[in-house]
């Protein structure tokens, strides 16, 4: 096994760089299992979301009406099915919560639907429509092909790997999220109600910098799987690690990031678990964030005023100290505050401080900075436009803390120039948002086609 891979972090008052173990960053990858069920959205707030969307699923013909009076928990489960899936017809036994979510039997398939239209690219991936989990019947293969065993992601709920399809205009690649078991010691409607969660929120965001949510299906092993689209770049942790981005690359990625975080505040969700992981690069140098695990819904579209938000969740590097008093907090400034520190650590190569607690020295020597009215030596890398910005960002004080639109509308923000999707950025020059092992996979695929497209020329020739 290779060695533990270390981030460098730089001290404020000592000019030697101290280590950080890489490990200690990528921690609580997902915490889903540790928050409370305050965390999840409940099923009449996201079906109104649903109805809402241009996109929501009309009701089948074949709805049947319900002979008796339904409980506040049916009316749930019918409102989910009604804007989610199409119903369908009423069977000799009650349906599962899962299958009642979904719309229908998802043991039983029904008429195989055609493939969903995509459009290649060079990555193999490609914008694609969202389905309900049974809206559009047939098995996991059918609709997604065979999934590879290779992980690309594993959490404390849920292993990513990648599924290959070939369609008609080309090979499609989607990654899979497949979920843990229910566990003895939790119901089914606790179980399916932190599986659904998500997927209600994630599927709900339309977003160039958010990752689509596809499908919820179960694949041939009967694990519950999401489907979401692949973004072949890697991951921003890996990016940094990678120490080859430039200074315009890095707020290229931040200003990506904030837009992503100002669209989820928008819609009334908060994400809790903005992190470097949870940043993902697809192949055309847009960064997309991912993993709603922990996201919480702080308002809904007929709502003035702001839920606020309960539970510890995240990475220690990343988590506002707000969240750990033990009360209630706004989940929109904990978002702000991680975006920050993803700031920090694309500068630095690594993170401020362990945690914010004022046990941690580097945090306390902040703290001291803050409540003595200076700026705080560990970020004189960064410019001292920028550095006012991202002070406020981590003002430890979250009523003092800027909301994302507000950062967005600051002037650091506004002379920010993103790429687009060919890397190339207004008034010249480029960028480059991948990790180093796409980058070669890159740059092989386009040596193996000029040698392909020389030697179809030399023949042509002769």
């Amino acid at each position: 096994m290779a060695a533990e891979t270390t981030i460098s972090v730089e001290p404020a008052e000592n000019p030697k760089a101290s280590c950080i173990p890489a490990s200690d960053v990528r921690r609580h990858i997902s915490t889903s299992s540790q928050h409370s069920d305050h965390t999840l959205c409940s099923e009449p707030i996201m079906a109104a979301q649903a109805a809402k969307s241009p996109q929501a699923v009309k009701l089948g013909a074949n709805a049947q009406p319900q002979q008796r009076r339904k409980s506040v928990d049916e009316e749930s489960d019918a409102s989910l099915t009604q804007a989610i899936a199409a119903a369908s017809p009423r069977v000799d036994r009650r349906p599962s919560l899962m299958q009642r979510f979904l719309g229908g039997s998802a043991a039983t398939p029904k008429r195989v639907s055609p493939a969903p239209s995509v459009h290649s690219s060079a990555s193999g991936t490609a914008p694609h429509r969202r389905t309900a989990g049974s809206e559009t019947s047939g098995t996991f293969e059918q609709k997604y092909g065979t999934c590879s065993r290779e992980c690309i992601g594993r959490g404390a709920t849920a292993v990513v790997r990648v599924a290959y399809k070939q369609h008609r205009d080309g090979p499609q690649v989607y990654a899979i999220k497949r979920f843990r078991k229910q566990r003895p010691d939790e119901t089914e409607r606790e179980y399916i109600k932190k599986l659904t969660s998500e997927y209600c929120i994630s599927s709900s965001m339309h977003h160039k910098n958010v990752v689509s949510t596809l499908d919820l299906i179960q694949d041939p092993q009967k694990n519950w799987c999401q489907v979401m689209e692949y973004c072949p770049g890697g991951d921003l942790y890996t990016v940094i690690l990678d120490g080859n981005m430039t200074l315009p690359e890095h707020e290229c990625c931040f200003k990506q990031m904030c837009q992503g975080i100002a669209h989820l505040h928008s819609l009334g969700v908060c994400h809790r678990d903005i992190k470097a992981e949870n940043l993902l690069l697809d192949a055309h140098n847009t960064l997309k964030i991912t993993d709603f695990g922990v996201a919480d819904v702080f308002r809904v579209a007929w709502e003035e005023r702001i839920h606020k938000s309960r539970g510890l969740c995240g990475s220690d590097p990343y988590i506002a100290p707000e969240m750990y008093s033990g009360k209630s907090y706004d989940g929109r400034k904990v978002d702000v505050w991680s975006a920050a520190i993803v700031y920090y650590s694309m500068v630095y190569n690594g993170i401020p401080w362990r945690v914010a607690k004022e046990e941690d020295p580097k945090y306390a020597r902040f703290l001291e900075a803050v409540r003595n009215g200076r700026e705080y030596e560990g970020f004189r890398r960064i410019d001292s436009r920028t550095r006012r910005l991202i002070h406020r960002m981590l003002n430890p004080d979250p009523h003092a803390r800027p909301t994302m639109e507000e950062v967005l509308q600051s002037d650091v923000l506004q002379r920010i120039c993103v790429c687009d999707d060919n890397g190339r950025v207004p008034g010249g020059g480029t960028h480059s948002h991948y990790t180093e092992e796409f980058e070669e996979r890159m740059n092989s695929r386009r040596m193996r086609a000029q040698a392909a497209n020389a030697k179809h020329h030399h023949h042509n020739r002769l």
